[in-house]
């Protein structure tokens, strides 16, 4: 196994560059009452994993691609006459969503990533005051720390 020791200058930047650096700022939202069919065939097409549920325009919760695959198999167990499609068209979203963590678009990315590995989470909602703007994801929080 390789261990890499992380520069200092790594470490401070992680430590002083905010999530609203790296956050996706162009989201695709969902609804709470929209279905998991919808869910599907957005992330088919816009290539997406995470989707921030919102519930009169204000963060409500967090659907993920996992989260979507789990729901479809439970219910093609229960239904396993419907086609994956139908069992999708079934489901709300509300039904699945996990509840949404969010920060402020000022926190640090090493306190974001703190954060989500404390509560074992996918991704945050980046607020600024009571609006949604952006979402970042643990990929980014990586790819950011990554950097040499």
């Amino acid at each position: 196994m390789k261990t890499r020791a992380m520069s200092a200058t790594a470490s401070r930047s992680a430590s002083e560059r905010t999530v609203s650096q790296i956050m996706t700022s162009d989201l695709v939202t969902l609804k709470l009452t929209d279905t998991l069919r919808l869910a599907h065939d957005i992330m088919r097409l816009a290539h997406v994993r995470h989707f921030p549920v919102l519930d009169g325009g204000k963060p409500a919760g967090v659907i993920h691609q996992l989260d979507l695959l789990r729901a479809s198999l439970a219910s093609l167990v229960r239904h396993p006459k419907d086609s994956p499609r139908e069992a999708l068209g079934a489901i709300a979203v509300k039904d699945v969503m996990k509840p949404a963590t969010t920060v402020n678009k000022e926190t640090t990315i090493s306190d974001a990533a703190r954060t989500m590995i404390d509560e074992d989470l996918e991704c945050l909602l980046v607020m600024e005051s009571s609006r949604l703007v952006g979402l970042v994801s643990r990929t980014d929080l990586l790819r950011e720390l990554a950097k040499p």
